[in-house]
């Protein structure tokens, strides 16, 4: 019964607040339009003092206009209007076309919620008790050799993380509803593609198709970046274009070799027929290294604090909430399922090297003093933690991975939407040193951020909680000593997590804040699902593990 109000009872409760949140996004909620439009009244102020106030700024801000009562505009003359005439028709042409990019926001909007309950729908009709994949295309056969259909199902490993690109998403078009300018469609087409793509990289069971839909998001992702960044966006598309291209080499000649190998090219085929036992080790680094760069792991790393900071707010969730699980995903799809007897030689060097990942991750983000760059660092750290329940070759370890990186996924974009478009679009500065004393003015919005860090934290009754505990424990059953430097990110996750919160709503007022809008209808309504997921799996993690812990048994076996 539980299970079954989680089933219902969320997605709906989701669905109706990510409708109220695109009612109120066409027309900006009465706080927010007051502080606009107090801004265009300065503006028109200051420009008062030179000209005299057209009759296009009359019909367009009359609203703001009438706040002055002295100020009466003249009628213009004929001669007035002549020289005005293409000023005239660009702000025609420019209303129209808003009009228009507006009506394809909400259509954007709709389709990602109608995607998402056709996800939930799946999740409706899946035999968690199946180990084998549950066909969505009932033409694929797996006698088919070498050839370029696409063939798509689901089982418990690609099951959640599906799910998770269905909740973001609508998630990131409302997060630059309003900051994204209002004559550019090009921005909703990449989000589109980008969701397509990222869903079919989790529903392809044909290794060929994997690496084309794995590597087909880096030009998307470049694109986004490159336009919609901040000042260095042009290094930092280069940076996780060139670093990822340069991984999938080595995942592009592993995938070569199979294919030649072999006579299947789905992924349990390779299972069957594996003749790979003089070559598991050569094999599994090659691949590990190219996953390691798209997790990313220490040291190839540089590109994502990078990438986080000068993305958008909608890059950075898509980021940290998908991109990053795609790493993980190929860690359990490809290295962990099909090479076993190489992740078995070398289990011990990997969770080194992933406990090394962690801590050194951890004392960095402990010394950052940019907000996005420590929330950056923060999921490198989770992201290794993750990593370490995976290569725990236990149950145990196995579950909390995949709950993790839904924690993470969770509550990590929550944090780039508190850090970029409530603090950076209020205040114009990630600087954690600008910032001082907002619980004194900004109560909902302090409210919220805490939650959001006690997730971070993995403090108990939130998800990051029991991914990480379950990690932990596989990890132990495995090596005491790894187990025991493991547990010591929760000690840093701590560290850098009340810094953060403490440095920014504690204490007096900063001298550089005066007065600053609390958290808008819009934001409240978009950080909500978040928090309430991240309680939910918390309290109730059941209602995901019972559909994942059969395909976790099997790949085990």
């Amino acid at each position: 019964m539980l299970r079954l109000v989680f089933l219902i009872i969320i997605p709906i409760l989701f669905i109706v607040l990510l409708l109220l949140v695109s009612m109120f996004s066409s027309k900006l909620s009465k706080e927010e339009k007051m502080y606009t439009d107090d801004k265009i009244l300065i503006t028109l102020l200051e420009e008062e003092r030179k000209y005299v106030i057209p009759y296009v700024l009359q019909k367009y801000y009359s609203h703001i206009i009438n706040k002055r009562i002295d100020l009466i505009p003249l009628v213009p003359s004929s001669s007035f209007w002549l020289n005005r005439t293409e000023s005239y028709k660009e702000i025609m042409f420019r209303d129209k076309k808003e009009k228009i990019v507006n009506k394809y926001k909400k259509i954007s909007l709709i389709q990602s919620l109608v995607l998402y309950v056709v996800l939930i729908l799946f999740w409706f009709k899946y035999k968690k008790t199946s180990i084998e994949y549950q066909l969505l295309d009932k033409t694929g056969t797996h006698d088919q050799l070498y050839n370029l259909d696409i063939t798509v199902g689901i089982d418990g490993i690609a099951l959640p993380f599906i799910l998770l690109v269905g909740f973001i998403m609508p998630i990131v078009f409302l997060s630059n509803w309003s900051t994204i300018d209002s004559l550019d469609i090009n921005y909703y087409i990449i989000i589109i593609l980008l969701e397509l793509f990222l869903i079919v990289v989790f529903l392809i069971i044909d290794l060929i198709m994997f690496y084309v839909f794995f590597e087909s998001t880096l030009p998307l992702l470049f694109i986004l970046i490159g336009l919609y960044g901040a000042a260095q966006k042009f290094r930092a598309g280069y940076y996780i274009f060139l670093y990822t291209l340069f991984g999938s080499l080595f995942m592009l000649l592993v995938f070569v070799k199979m294919g030649a190998d072999t006579a299947s090219c789905f992924f349990d085929g390779y299972n069957l027929h594996n003749g790979f036992r003089s070559l598991q080790e050569i094999i599994f680094l090659s691949l590990f290294v190219s996953f390691s760069v798209k997790t990313p792991m220490v040291p190839v790393h540089i590109w994502l604090p990078l990438a986080h900071s000068d993305a958008n707010v909608s890059g950075s969730i898509i980021l940290a909430s998908i991109v990053l699980k795609l790493a993980l995903y190929g860690f359990l799809r490809v290295l962990i399922a099909i090479f076993y007897l190489g992740c078995a030689r070398l289990t011990p060097f990997f969770l080194g090297f992933c406990t090394m990942s962690l801590v050194f991750s951890s004392l960095t983000t402990i010394r950052q003093f940019d907000l996005k760059v420590l929330v950056a660092y923060s999921s490198i750290a989770h992201m290794a933690s993750s990593l370490l329940g995976a290569f725990s070759d236990t149950l145990y370890g196995l579950i909390g991975s995949i709950i993790f990186g839904l924690a993470h996924g969770f509550v990590s974009p929550g944090l780039f939407i508190i850090v970029g478009a409530v603090l950076y679009d209020r205040c114009g500065s990630r600087i954690i040193n600008y910032y001082r004393g907002l619980n004194s003015i900004l109560p909902l919005f302090t409210l919220i951020f805490l939650i959001l860090v006690f997730g971070n934290m993995g403090v108990p009754l939130t998800a990051n909680f029991i991914g990480e505990f379950l990690s932990l424990i596989g990890v132990y059953q495995q090596n005491i000593f790894i187990a025991s430097i493991g547990a010591l990110s929760i000690i840093l996750s701590a560290i850098y997590s009340i810094f953060m919160y403490n440095r920014v709503t504690s204490g007096s007022l900063s001298p550089y804040i005066h007065s600053i809008p609390d958290l808008f209808r819009k934001e409240f309504f978009i950080l909500i699902p978040l928090i309430v997921l991240t309680l939910a799996l918390g309290i109730y993690p059941y209602f995901i593990s019972s559909d994942i812990e059969f395909s976790l048994s099997n790949l085990l076996l």
